[in-house]
Parts: C-alpha cells; structure tokens; sequence
C-alpha cells in the first residue's frame, strides 16, 4: 500500500459519533479529515436519513467520478433495500454504532488495498506456492531451498512464508530464531502497511526475509491472507509459501492468489492417489490451476517400481521436475540448520533445484567484474615450458 494519508469526509446525523470518529481520525497515521472547501471529499461516511432517496444518486455519482474514493455507509442498523442499493454502486463498507475504532482503521486499510491493487505503476512480485497431498513429502524442504536459491541470485528480494498448520517447521530448516509471525499480523490486521509488516518479518543470516507460522490456532481466513499476500507482492520479488497439505473444501487463497504452484509427490500408489484428487478438487475451482502448476516428483530412486512416465499417465499430465533420492546429504543438512543447497552445493538435488529456481527468475544475475592488469600475462607461468625470471635466468 501506497503511505499517502487519505482525507475523510463526514456526513452523520449522529452528533455523538461524529465526534467520536473525528477524535479517531485525529490519532491515526492514515487519515485526515478533508477540508471543507476541498473539491475532493476523500472517504465518504455517510449516515443514511430522511433525505437518503435523494441523496443516494449524487454520492454515487461522486464515487463513480473519482471525487469520493470509497463510501462508507453508517447507523445503528442497516436498511437491507439501501444497503443492496449500495453494494450495486459499489459501496462496500458498513459501520455499525457504537463504531469502534478498529472497525474503522480495517475498514480504512482495505480502502487502501484496493487503491494499491488498482495502480497498475506499483509493480509486484510473485507468489510461488508449494504443496503436496500429505505431509512427510518433501514440500518443505523444496519450499526452503527454492526461496534460498531465489535470494541468492537477487538478496532480499524473496520472502518464505510458512503456511503450514498447525505448526510450521521452516524455522528448523533455517535455524532461525523469531520472534514475530504472521499470527501477529492476523491479530492487528488494520495496521497492516509496509512498516509494521516490516517490523513483523524475521531476516535468516544469508539476508532471506521469512515470515514463521505461530504455534496452533487457525489459519488465516481468506480475506485476511489476500491482504497480506497483497502487501507481501509490493514488498518482495518473490512470496515462497511452504502450505504442506490442504485437504479444504474451498480453494485455499495461497492457491488462487498464486502465479505459480508446485505439486510435491513420491511415486507410490497412495501418493499418486491423493494427489490426483488434490489436483482435481482444486480444478474444479480454478479453470486457470493446468497453466499454472508443475509437477515435482520427490526422492525418486533408480530402481523405483512406479517409472515417472507411469505416474503421468496416472495424472494425465506430465511430470515437469523430478528430484533424486538423496536422503542423507537433506537430513543432514536439516540437522544442521542450513539449506540443502548451501550446505551440499555438490547433491543432485541441489543440481535440479538449481534449475528450477532459473525456471522461475529468468532474469540474469549481477555479474562480478574481474579486473586484470594489462601486463598480467607477461607473468603467467604457461605450461610445458620452463619458467624465466625478469633477468631472463631460468629458475
């Protein structure tokens, strides 16, 4: 979101409340109210009254026109036939009396959001998602080496953020000691902006920025995590989400916000099982899921029952990555705290995962610049020949 404080036009009937939001607005960061003789009324907060039939069209049309960014309608109850009215105009926003403040300040931060969203300008990162039918696949351990790979190639550039419930285990990968969590964000949800979202973030010693998961307690809802993902976007380059598995019903929002999505799976019959009802549930959600998934099969070993080529025609598609086993330089590496890739850079999976994160950042990296003196060569020792010092004497 953008840092710009958002001026506020009030229009309530309610003598008390108006001077209770006013109060509010004078302590926040966000907003401001709007001067009187401002052609722009900012956000909008209107009580509906006596006068709401005529008063209706002429704030839709400022809203339509630009002049009001957001209306926020306001009372004690909300009139169904006003409040359909509204939503057909596209009011979003309700605030019921008494108002609290956090209602407010929420109500505020999404108006920003979708300010954020409808700027075009601000570029964004990607969001890269990895998941599996069951836990114990590997998707972590793909999720942590691929965001490692990522923020080598472009340094604090890329976040991981750990979805997993009802515990996270990225921290174990990394060593990494935190003391925020995304359940912080979730508690304090209209603070939300660059610097709290920031202050939140926990940075691993090679300079990878990484979000843990809090101990229990329930996911974030749908909402609340587009709003966090969005903010992440224009923050980062790219957002590594490890989500484990997800057996939801509805299509979880890591997957439908994500630009990319990895598939984690071994070859064995239950394996391929719950990952084609996986892929199956999710695509009957989202028409656009095929475009934007791969396949990762993990731990495969030379002398495996189940050939790649088998799987995919289980799946009725093809399996993009394949991962060999290599069990011990990974558990290895766990125990130790590091990334597979930094700590065993010579392991075949380092080798493809490698090429998987080139396959997601095509951009070149920095390259170093060598510099050499002009005369350099005129002390290079070549090969089968004997070597002369200065005074041409053979040493």
């Amino acid at each position: 979101m953008n840092n710009r404080i958002i001026p506020v036009t009030l229009a309530l009937n309610d003598s008390e409340e108006q001077k209770k939001l006013e109060k509010i607005i004078a302590s926040s960061h966000m907003v401001r109210l709007a001067d009187d003789d401002a052609d722009e009324m900012g956000v909008l907060i209107y009580e509906p009254g006596e006068t709401v039939d005529e008063d209706m069209p002429h704030i839709i049309r400022a809203l339509e026109a630009g002049t009001a960014e957001d209306v926020y309608l306001a009372g004690h109850k909300a009139d169904s036939d006003i409040l359909i009215r509204a939503m057909r105009s596209g009011i979003r926003e309700f605030l019921q009396y008494p108002i609290e403040e956090n209602d407010f300040r929420a109500a505020v931060m999404r108006t920003a959001m979708r300010e954020s969203l409808a700027d075009d300008s601000a570029e964004k990162g990607k969001v890269i998602t990895i998941m599996s039918g069951k836990a114990g696949l590997g998707a972590s351990t793909v999720a942590v080496n691929l965001a490692w790979t990522l923020n080598e190639r472009f340094p604090s550039r890329t976040l991981l953020l750990d979805l997993r419930r009802p515990a996270g285990e990225v921290p174990y990968f990394l060593d990494l000691k935190y003391e925020y969590t995304w359940g912080d964000l979730v508690q304090d949800i209209s603070r939300l902006d660059s610097t709290y979202l920031h202050s939140v973030v926990s940075e691993h010693d090679s300079g990878m920025h990484v979000l843990p998961a809090p101990v229990g307690g329930d996911r974030p809802d749908g909402h609340t995590l587009h709003l966090i993902l969005e903010q992440l976007r224009l923050a980062y380059d790219f957002i590594v989400i490890d989500t484990g598995d997800t057996e939801s019903e509805e299509l979880p929002k890591e997957v439908e916000s994500a630009d990319m999505i990895f598939i984690i799976l071994q070859l064995t019959l239950p394996c391929l099982a719950r990952t084609s009802r996986l892929m199956e549930s999710i695509r009957t959600q989202d028409p656009d899921f095929e475009r934007r998934t791969s396949i990762i099969a993990n731990r495969v070993t030379k002398d495996t029952t189940i050939a790649v080529a088998d799987a995919a025609d289980v799946l009725s598609r093809p399996i993009q990555w394949v991962l060999p086993e290599d069990s011990a330089s990974v558990l290895s590496a766990l125990n130790q705290g590091n990334p597979l890739v930094g700590a065993y850079p010579k392991s075949p999976v380092t080798k493809k995962i490698l090429e998987i994160a080139k396959s997601v950042d095509k951009r070149e990296t920095p390259k170093t610049r060598k510099f050499t003196l002009p005369f350099a060569k005129l002390f290079s020792r070549k090969k089968n020949k004997k070597d002369i010092n200065l005074a041409g004497v053979e040493s």
